[in-house]
């Protein structure tokens, strides 16, 4: 038997058992789903793949909510959205875990720390300083003067001392492979060789753009070169310069121009220095501000506004959603250190905590969040539980604080016929995904922990080994 019903106004036929997740991916509607795995059927726990009945209003689970002839649906209206808003809210609400590391999120760069750090842990500094390199643009630079935000903030100083993170960059020194750049066929021009003009000129390069800087100085970064020679040594500033030139990137000193003038030879323009120009779409400004790593930021933003618009696609300034852990308190120390903390570490690399997410990429929760607007950040609305010790066998992960309850492995585990598998324990806010029975979490998970990982729908459970990248 079939039934006929509407999703989104594109009526569709399916089997009269089929739920409305199945009309609705039928229909080429997306609908968000954190607790609902195709082998294991629906498990109704996190409730924000809810759609709407047309005819009554009524909100309904599409994943156990049955199909009937007739009967119209809406996936994405105000209501739902709020609905799933609200679902998400409480979920955040009880996480206990960061997205991005708080030294990363304090970079204004972006630099990607942790996964530099494991890199050069490894061994492997020819991909570290590639990383270093394109968050940075200017790694050994910013190695000397850069007044290090990361590091204030690096939770490994609540234990001795913070990660030496501005050295280590530093140290990172003609290791950048060349690599093939698609040609896009657009021309930008930056007026201004300093850091934030340069670094927009870089990124501008590495996207295919032809680009063209001009400086009315006769060198590049010359506010740059009024600092002791000791400090930052003119030769490592100038073999930073080259790097980007080998790009292609065209520089002319002692050049007077405008920008509207630019406009008539080149596609768009970025303004990287202290000059009045006309409201323009094509010319974007990127500030040169006395912070160093945030001038930085500001060429890599503006180059970034300006592929978007020379490839017709609308330019964002939104950041993903980011959780934020917080504070440790000092009862929690200890507990988060658990297989983070080296009595005796191998280099200064390895003394890295690793409070980045291991799936900041695919963790369902994040991509939702972002989604529906819930900003960089959602503000709590009671305290945020407390802090959990890490469990781990072989090269699997268990965080507690990451897990939402959603019971996927608890179903996966119950449906190979692993014992003890994984349970629930407790009751509402003291609820827990645990190995049963005392089990450790190898005896929980068994011989499908890495079915388990990969359907986990955040990071709480995750393969240490896998870097996801952004």
């Amino acid at each position: 038997m079939m039934a006929r019903i509407s999703v989104n106004d594109i009526v569709v036929d399916v089997v009269d058992d089929a739920t409305l997740l199945d009309a609705a991916r039928l229909a080429g509607a997306e609908v968000p789903t954190l607790c609902y795995l195709k082998e294991t059927g629906a498990l109704t726990s996190c409730m924000i793949c809810v759609v709407k009945d047309v005819a009554t209003g009524k909100l309904l689970p599409s994943c156990a909510a049955r199909v009937s002839d007739g009967i119209a649906i809406v996936t994405d209206d105000a209501e739902v959205r709020e609905a799933r808003r609200a679902i998400l809210v409480m979920l955040l609400d009880e996480h206990a875990g960061d997205c991005d590391a708080p030294c990363s999120s304090t970079c204004p760069a972006g630099l990607d720390i942790p996964r530099m750090l494991r890199y050069v842990a490894a061994g492997d500094v020819d991909a570290a300083a590639c990383i270093a390199q394109r968050d940075l643009v200017f790694p050994e630079t910013l190695g000397r003067i850069c007044s290090a935000p990361c590091e204030r903030v690096c939770r490994r100083a609540q234990y001795d001392a913070p990660i030496a993170i501005r050295n280590t960059h530093a140290a990172f020194t003609n290791r950048f492979p060349q690599q093939e750049i698609p040609v896009s066929g657009k021309a930008v021009a930056v007026v201004g060789a300093g850091l934030a003009g340069l670094s927009a000129a870089y990124v501008l390069a590495r996207l295919g753009h032809a680009c063209r800087v001009f400086e009315k100085q006769g060198r590049a970064c010359e506010s740059l070169r009024a600092l002791p020679t000791d400090t930052l040594p003119p030769e490592i500033l100038d073999g930073e310069i080259e790097s980007i030139r080998a790009l292609g990137v065209a520089v002319e000193f002692d050049s007077e121009v405008t920008p509207e003038a630019l406009l008539n030879l080149h596609d768009a323009v970025i303004v990287a220095c202290d000059m009045a120009v006309e409201p323009n779409l094509r010319i974007v400004a990127a500030e040169e501000v006395p912070m160093y790593v945030r001038a930085v930021a500001n060429g890599k933003r503006a180059a970034q506004h300006v592929d978007a618009l020379l490839r017709g696609q609308p330019a964002t300034t939104a950041r993903p959603f980011n959780s934020k852990r917080g504070a440790l308190a000092s009862e929690e120390a200890s507990r988060f250190a658990v297989e983070r903390l080296h009595a005796a570490p191998s280099s200064e690399a390895a003394r890295c905590l690793h409070c980045d997410c291991l799936k900041r990429v695919s963790c369902k929760l994040r991509q939702y969040a972002t989604e529906y607007g819930l900003g960089p950040h959602v503000k709590r609305t009671m305290p945020r539980p407390a802090l959990e010790a890490l469990e781990r066998f072989d090269n699997v992960v268990y965080e507690p604080g990451k897990c939402i309850k959603c019971g996927v492995c608890v179903a996966i585990t119950c449906a190979a016929g692993v014992e003890p598998g994984m349970t629930f324990t407790g009751r509402g806010l003291d609820s827990r995904v645990r190995p049963a029975l005392g089990a450790t979490l190898e005896q929980g998970l068994g011989r499908v922990a890495a079915d388990c990982v990969r359907a986990c729908p955040t990071s709480a459970l995750a393969f240490l080994n896998v870097e996801e990248t952004s």
